[in-house]
């Protein structure tokens, strides 16, 4: 398999560069490092388990597959091969044929081990030097975050794809949704706040061209499978070519290509939605579809980072001013529309986040850091009080995540809703 290029590696989490590079250095084979990618991407999964839906029993039957997580392994390998951290090797090209090579090791370069060494003593600095190779080895990983405001040469904080909510055009017209979506979209250009802009006649033609070769690659798949079903077994079942969720999932992909490509750094949605996620993790940069205003995909820095390689600086808004700066601006956030403190209500802990984290520019992080910090008492004198609630009021859609303090003893809380009241109420500052 060819380890050239320079596109985005398919890495769901760049976690997965420091669990391969550190199995690489102690000479581990390349079965045992297919492992420790398994057990990273189950670590994570078990962390993330708020709900106790986590499944041991799948991950041992993953383990247990050899053919599990190989695409992953392969593509973390070609990134440390790209990266100059390990020596170039041929590796499986399929993963059924990862039996061949259970038992090849890699070798490990002298800059490798430098960043080996680096991580296992200090893992933000380990990554800090991560965000430094990839910047040389990445063009696109470059352009994300200028566009975003991550870089000395941005030009603005923040990118923005415009949107359609699902209940959009609703007559089952999938031609109707497009059009009514190609209008939305060419006057959210027109305001010029997007970070990004493009004639109306380029913003039709793009998206028009994107959605509809994409119905007619499902169109034809389909009718092969029909086809394929009839010669089995002389059945002739109809099929759905597009589904409207799918539907509007390809306009949005439609949206997202446009407006990379119209704000100079063509991408297409894989690698966008893999640097977003990359991004958050190095708390470089931020991104949500629920911060308050018109429907749209927010996309906005949450650092900055100065130069590439050895050289990179970094600053990120993090602490003790930007977590106060999030409770200030809970007021004004709130509901009532002067800000006042006598709406009692409760809203989603992640559409209160969505709205102070787009204001202020920062991490989800540093939103729940602050809630963390106000329930330890660490803000008195704020003039009002937060509560929680775990109970569940809404469905959480599946980009967000609820509220988790965690405390010394161990014992974990999940909250879903909160509320805001005043310094003298009855009500409890936050939940115990």
């Amino acid at each position: 398999m060819s380890v050239g290029g320079a596109g985005i590696p398919r890495l769901q989490e760049l976690a997965y560069v420091e669990s391969a590079a550190l199995a690489v250095s102690e000479g581990q084979p390349f079965e045992r490092i297919r492992l420790a990618i398994l057990n990273r991407a189950e670590t994570l999964a078990r962390s993330t388990d708020l709900d106790g839906s986590f499944d041991a029993a799948k991950w041992q039957r993953r383990r247990a597959d050899a053919m599990s997580y190989v695409h992953n392994t392969v593509d973390v390998l070609k990134e440390l091969m790209r990266l100059g951290w390990v020596e170039r090797h041929v590796l499986p090209s399929t993963p059924r044929s990862a039996y061949a090579h259970a038992d090849v090791t890699y070798e490990t370069t002298p800059a490798g081990r430098a960043w080996t060494d680096l991580v296992r003593q200090d893992r933000l600095e380990g990554y800090n030097a991560l965000v430094g190779a990839l910047l040389d080895a990445h063009p696109q990983f470059k352009g994300y975050l200028r566009l975003v405001g991550a870089r000395p040469d941005s030009t603005t904080d923040h990118l923005t794809v415009p949107l359609l909510r699902n209940d959009g055009p609703s007559d089952g017209s999938h031609e109707r949704y497009l059009a009514a979506f190609v209008s939305h979209v060419t006057e959210a250009s027109k305001a010029g706040d997007l970070g990004w802009t493009a004639p109306p006649g380029a913003i039709e033609e793009s998206l028009r061209g994107y959605v509809t070769r994409a119905v007619q690659r499902s169109e034809a798949r389909a009718k092969q499978r029909r086809a394929q079903q009839r010669s089995s077994d002389g059945t002739d079942r109809e099929e759905q070519f597009i589904t409207r969720k799918r539907f509007i999932l390809l306009c949005e992909e439609a949206a997202v290509r446009l407006s990379f490509s119209a704000a100079g750094c063509p991408m297409d949605y894989i690698s966008h939605e893999l640097l977003r996620r990359w991004t958050r993790f190095l708390g470089l940069a931020n991104f949500s579809y629920y911060a308050p205003g018109p429907p749209a995909l927010r996309l906005w820095a949450t650092g900055r980072v100065e130069g590439s390689g050895s050289e990179s600086a970094f600053h990120r808004l993090v602490g003790h001013d930007v977590r106060s700066s999030v409770l200030r601006s809970l007021p004004q956030i709130w509901s009532t529309p002067d800000g006042h403190l006598d709406d009692a209500s409760y809203h989603p802990v992640w559409r209160v986040r969505a709205a102070v984290c787009w204001q202020l520019r920062i991490s989800d992080d540093e939103f729940d850091a602050a809630i963390d910090a106000a329930y330890r008492g660490e803000f008195p004198g704020l003039g009002f009080r937060v509560h929680l609630d775990e109970a569940i009021q809404l469905r959480a859609p599946g980009s967000v995540r609820p509220l988790v303090l965690r405390h010394g003893t161990g014992h974990t809380r999940v909250f879903h809703v909160m509320s805001l009241f005043g310094a003298h109420s009855n009500e409890e500052a936050l939940a115990r």
